[in-house]
């Protein structure tokens, strides 16, 4: 049984990846303007838009000129063999960018879900306990709220009240943890009411389940059915949601690492599509493909584990 969810997993990993290198070279392809000329903007500035023979010379030796099946077909041939390529513009190889900025996105992703996990536990189990008091009602508002506010909005109000008004925080860059506060607030945020709002219902659909009834007939407490029956069954979809939010936290933080100013995947992705880099954007787009599928993997091994009964499912 484990053997064939294995496979079956790694077969869709697999379409998912192709599948979406595909559709991203495809829409680069279609995208209007020159990938030649912005590219040579990109390497040697604005004046060589007069030198039509630099342009040209970029076209042909990076293959441009190629119809876009041959260009991402030679493309699959290299990353069969783990080549990742050169970037058009920096002329690095792609793995190296990747590798220099995952890990500052890590550090703001590990922080955001920190927090979110920090407010959204306790306020969802009490707003799920509580249901239909004060405590419930300001839970629900809480996580309405969070799911209202976009990010680059909620990223230039922070920035408005804590750096320009009260000048307690710095507003864009990355140095010790005081440039984490606020990006991972902006982060965080999403995540927390979608947390708070699964765990409540979560909890009160365990509540209400006929086996609690009977334990509670058989003199058990109520702490110890909290602790060990309702939130033990109310985990599950809140993991899901969480490794699922991890995967959307970095595609989050495109927009969030750009207001900012942080210096991650996000800020890496924005440069490489403005200066039409091929090779650096499928780069990102695998492998972040490859870090959502894995997280999923994991996230459904870990519902296997805290409820066996998903397996025969």
């Amino acid at each position: 049984m484990m053997v064939h969810f294995l496979f079956r997993r790694t077969l869709t990993a697999i379409f998912v990846f192709f599948g979406a290198t595909f559709i991203t070279y495809a829409l680069m392809m279609l995208a209007p303007g020159d990938a030649a000329l912005e590219i040579a903007m990109a390497r040697y500035g604005d004046a060589v838009r007069a030198d039509p023979a630099t342009i040209q010379w970029i076209r042909q030796k990076e293959g441009l000129d190629r119809p876009m099946l041959a260009q991402y077909g030679s493309w699959l041939k290299h990353v069969a063999v783990l080549d990742f390529g050169n970037s058009l513009v920096e002329e690095v190889p792609v793995w190296t960018l990747i590798r220099s900025r995952f890990g500052k996105t890590l550090q703001l992703a590990v922080w955001a879900i920190g927090l979110a996990l920090c407010l959204s536990i306790p306020i969802g189990i009490l707003s799920g306990v509580k249901q239909g008091t004060w405590m419930d009602t300001m839970g629900v508002s809480v996580a309405v709220l969070g799911v209202s506010m976009p990010n680059y909005w909620l990223g230039l109000l922070l920035i408005i009240v804590f750096c320009v008004k009260l000048q307690w925080l710095p507003s864009f860059g990355r140095g010790d943890w005081h440039h984490l506060i606020l990006p991972a607030i902006t982060l965080g945020t999403g995540l927390t009411a979608y947390t708070t709002r699964m765990l409540r219902s979560a909890i009160i659909e365990a509540i209400h389940a006929d086996y609690l009834t009977a334990l509670r007939a058989r003199g058990v407490g109520k702490r110890l059915v909290l602790a060990r029956h309702i939130l033990k069954n109310a985990l599950i979809p809140v993991v899901t949601v969480v490794g699922l939010e991890f995967g959307m936290i970095l595609e989050g933080a495109v927009i969030t690492e750009t207001v900012f100013a942080w210096p991650g995947l996000g800020g890496l992705m924005v440069s490489a599509v403005s200066n039409r880099d091929y090779p650096l954007i499928q780069g990102l787009v695998l492998f972040t493909a490859a870090v959502f599928v894995g997280i999923n993997l994991i996230v459904d091994l870990v519902c296997l584990y805290l409820d066996p009964r998903i397996r025969l499912r």
